[in-house]
């Protein structure tokens, strides 16, 4: 005797969503294995080898204090190193940017340099808070 159950298509859907909540852990990690960090949310730019499109630069500050959400600053571009190339063709360059009232910080431009230039010693920029460590950067003749 041989028994058949049938499987409604609402059980099958609930059963995927199921998996796929259980596996999303691991595609996470496989993601930031990659060294790209993610893009904050409400920033408009769909991967990182966008950055520094039309002048405009997504920054991570990572030494001195970032700009409050929505605080803008001017500066102008100290240094440009550590511009190696990874395995996706980005490369995750270091700046330090000397503002306007004479503090500094140091933020990582993760772009890929051949699409975008790199940030230019003696350059100036305009930045605005994102929030947390995340500010944009726009520099005329981008």
């Amino acid at each position: 005797m041989t028994i058949h159950l049938k499987v409604h298509p609402v059980s099958r859907w609930l059963l995927g969503a199921i998996v796929l909540s259980a596996a999303s852990p691991f595609f996470s990690e496989a993601r930031a294995g990659t060294g790209e960090p993610p893009i904050p949310r409400g920033v408009a730019m769909a991967s990182w080898q966008d950055n520094g499109r039309g002048g405009q630069y997504l920054l991570k500050v990572v030494q001195g204090r970032a700009l409050a959400k929505r605080k803008s600053a001017t500066g102008t571009v100290k240094s440009d190193s550590n511009c190696d190339i990874d395995a996706q063709g980005l490369s995750h360059c270091n700046n330090t940017i000397e503002l306007a009232d004479g503090s500094r910080i140091t933020v990582i431009d993760t772009h890929n340099m051949h699409r975008n230039r790199c940030l230019q010693p003696g350059e100036r920029i305009s930045l605005t808070g994102i929030g947390g460590a995340w500010i944009m950067g726009t520099v005329s003749g981008g």
